[in-house]
């Protein structure tokens, strides 16, 4: 498959789950009232979406220590990846909402 093609599906995948994510918070805002256990599931949630910085960070140390400096990473493709990041950090916050939503 093309890459173009392959980064735009990653996009639209990226998009969907960032609005998933506000729409589905908004949604559970108004239905729950903001009470405690509301509060208590998007902190919990938070918690495990900030563990994907972490793993950024790792890998960007991993890849800086390993990584030719020599080579150059176009603009464009450094703003594509960082909105991909959004994106899967939304999502894994967006799947941890929901399950402590249910275990909750």
């Amino acid at each position: 498959m093309d890459e173009q093609k392959l980064l735009l599906i990653f996009s639209v995948a990226a998009l969907a789950a960032t609005l998933g994510l506000y729409f589905f918070k908004a949604f559970k805002q108004v239905r729950y009232k903001g009470d405690e256990r509301w509060r208590l599931i998007q902190l919990k949630a938070n918690n495990a979406a900030n563990l994907a910085n972490w793993v950024l960070i790792v890998i960007l140390f991993v890849m800086q220590i390993t990584v030719d400096l020599t080579d150059t990473v176009p603009l464009q493709r450094m703003v594509t990846c960082g909105l991909l990041y959004i994106g899967a950090r939304n999502l894994i916050e967006l799947c941890a909402t929901f399950i402590y939503d249910k275990t909750l």
